[in-house]
C-alpha cells in the first residue's frame, strides 16, 4: 500500500513539474503584446531604415537621379509583427464584435496545413501551389465557421511574405496573412468585418491596414474611414520614433489615403508632404476629381517650401491637362514670374517626361516587372520611399503640346524657353 502510495506522489509531482515547464515555455515563445512598439525581424533584411537622415536637395532632379538605380529593400520572407494597442470600446465603430469561439478541428487543421509551407526542399512546385490554393478555397467555404480559426492565426503575428520565397508567386496571394484576410472579406458578413477591424486596429503592417481599408471600405462604404485614418496616424508615429523595422515601406498607407479620397484623407496628405515629400504629392496629384490640386497649387507658391516647391510644381504639370485648375495656376505663375529659373526643369519633365506614380511598378508574367519601355523605379532612402515612372502615354501628347505652347508664351524667361522647347521636342522630336 505504501508502495502503491509513493508512486502516486511520483506521478503526481511529474504532472505538475511537466505542466510549470510547458507553461514556461509557452510563454516564452509567444509573441510579447505589451510594448507595440517592439516589433522583431526573424530573417535578415538589407534595407535602409526609415528613420535615416535624408540627403541633401540640392535639387529634386538631382536626388532622384542618384536614386533612380538604388536597390529598394526587399521585404524579409518570415517576420514577427508586433501589435498596436487597440482603442478603447467607445471609439470602436458600431459594429458586433466577434464571438470568442474557438476554431473546430477541422478548421484548425485546414489553417495549420496553409501554415506549415514545407521551404526547406527548394521552389514551391505547382503540385504544391495547387493543393495549398485548393486547402485556401476550402477553409474559405467553411463561412462563418472559418473565422476563428483565422483569428487565432493573425494573433500569432507571424507573416511569410510569398514574394521571398522561390516559386511562391504560383500561390496566387502577396503573403500568408494577406491569403487570410482576403479569406475574411470573401467570407463577408458582420462576424467578418467585425474581425477585419479588430486587425486594423491592431496591426502594423502598412500593407495590412490598405488591404483591409479596402475590403472595409468595399463591404460598408464610409463606415470605417475613420478608423483607418487612425490606424495610419499610428503606424507612421511608429515609423517616425524609428519604431518599425529597417525596409518597411510605409507606401501602402499613402495608397489607402489616396483611394479614400475625402477631406479627411487630403488634408492628412497635405500635412504629410513636409515629411513625405514624394509619396503624400504624387498622392495628391492621383486624387480622383483633382481633389488634390489645391493642395498642390498652395504648396508651388509656398517660396519657403524649398524642394517641395519645386516638386510641386513638377506633379501640377504632370496632371495639367487632366484638370484645368492645374493647368491656370501653372499659367499665373508663368505669367506673373512667380516660377524659378531652376523649377522649369521639373516643370519640364512633368508635361513630357517622367510621370511618377506611387505603388510598385506593373506586373507582367509570373509577377516579374512589366517590360514596359522608359519604365523607371526609384528609392529615396529619406522615409523608404518607393515608386515608378513611365512616359508620357501617345494618346496624351497633343494637350501637353497646346499646354507647351501656351506656357512659351506667358514666360519670356530664357530658363523657361529652354525647358519647355526640350519638352516639346521630347513629344515631337526633330526630323
Amino acid at each position: 500500500m505504501q508502495r502503491c502510495t509513493s508512486s502516486r506522489s511520483l506521478l503526481l509531482f511529474l504532472a505538475l513539474a511537466a505542466l510549470v515547464f510547458g507553461a514556461g515555455y509557452l510563454f516564452l515563445r509567444s509573441p510579447s503584446k505589451s510594448k507595440p512598439s517592439e516589433t522583431t525581424e526573424v530573417a535578415a533584411n538589407d534595407g535602409t531604415s526609415p528613420a535615416a537622415a535624408a540627403p541633401a536637395e540640392d535639387s529634386v532632379a538631382q536626388e532622384l537621379s542618384a536614386a533612380q538605380h538604388a536597390q529598394a529593400p526587399k521585404p524579409p520572407a518570415i517576420v514577427t509583427t508586433a501589435t498596436r494597442s487597440a482603442p478603447p470600446p467607445s471609439t470602436v465603430a458600431a459594429a458586433p464584435q466577434p464571438p470568442r469561439v474557438e476554431p473546430s478541428p477541422y478548421t484548425r487543421q485546414l489553417v495549420a496545413g496553409l501554415t506549415s509551407l514545407d521551404l526547406t526542399r527548394g521552389p514551391i512546385t505547382k503540385e504544391q501551389a495547387d493543393q495549398w490554393k485548393q486547402n485556401l478555397q476550402t477553409l474559405t467555404s467553411q463561412g462563418s465557421a472559418a473565422l476563428p480559426a483565422i483569428r487565432q492565426f493573425l494573433e500569432q503575428n507571424q507573416e511569410l511574405n510569398f514574394g521571398s520565397v522561390p516559386g511562391g508567386d504560383q500561390l496566387g496571394q502577396t503573403s500568408l496573412r494577406s491569403a487570410m484576410i482576403n479569406a475574411m472579406a470573401q467570407i463577408g458578413g458582420a462576424d467578418a468585418q467585425a474581425l477585419m477591424l479588430q486587425t486594423l486596429q491592431t496591426t502594423t503592417l502598412p500593407s495590412e491596414v490598405a488591404q483591409l481599408a479596402q475590403h472595409l471600405e468595399e463591404q460598408a462604404p464610409g463606415q470605417y474611414r475613420q478608423e483607418t485614418i487612425n490606424a495610419i496616424n499610428e503606424i507612421l508615429a511608429l515609423g517616425e520614433k524609428g519604431q518599425l523595422p529597417a525596409g518597411w515601406d510605409v507606401g501602402p498607407l499613402f495608397q489607402a489615403l489616396q483611394k479614400m479620397g475625402d477631406p479627411s484623407s487630403t488634408a492628412m496628405l497635405d500635412q504629410l508632404q513636409a515629411q513625405y515629400k514624394y509619396y503624400a504629392t504624387i498622392s495628391l496629384a492621383g486624387l480622383d476629381n483633382g481633389a488634390g490640386v489645391p493642395s498642390l497649387i498652395r504648396e508651388a507658391q509656398d517660396s519657403g517650401a524649398l524642394g517641395r516647391r519645386d516638386f510641386a510644381l513638377q506633379m501640377l504639370a504632370q496632371i495639367a491637362t487632366q484638370y484645368p485648375d492645374a493647368a491656370a495656376a501653372l499659367l499665373d505663375q508663368a505669367k506673373s514670374g512667380n516660377i524659378p529659373d531652376a523649377a522649369w526643369r521639373k516643370i519640364a519633365t512633368g508635361l513630357a517626361g517622367d510621370q511618377y506614380q506611387i505603388g510598385s511598378p506593373p506586373a507582367g508574367d509570373g509577377g516579374a516587372m512589366a517590360n514596359i519601355p522608359g519604365l523607371k523605379t526609384y528609392h529615396i532612402q529619406s522615409g523608404n520611399q518607393n515608386f515608378y515612372s513611365v512616359p508620357v502615354p501617345p494618346d496624351a501628347q497633343s494637350q501637353r503640346l497646346d499646354l507647351i505652347n501656351q506656357l512659351l508664351a506667358a514666360s519670356p524667361s530664357p530658363a523657361a524657353q529652354s525647358a519647355l522647347q526640350g519638352a516639346r521636342d521630347t513629344l515631337v522630336p526633330k526630323q
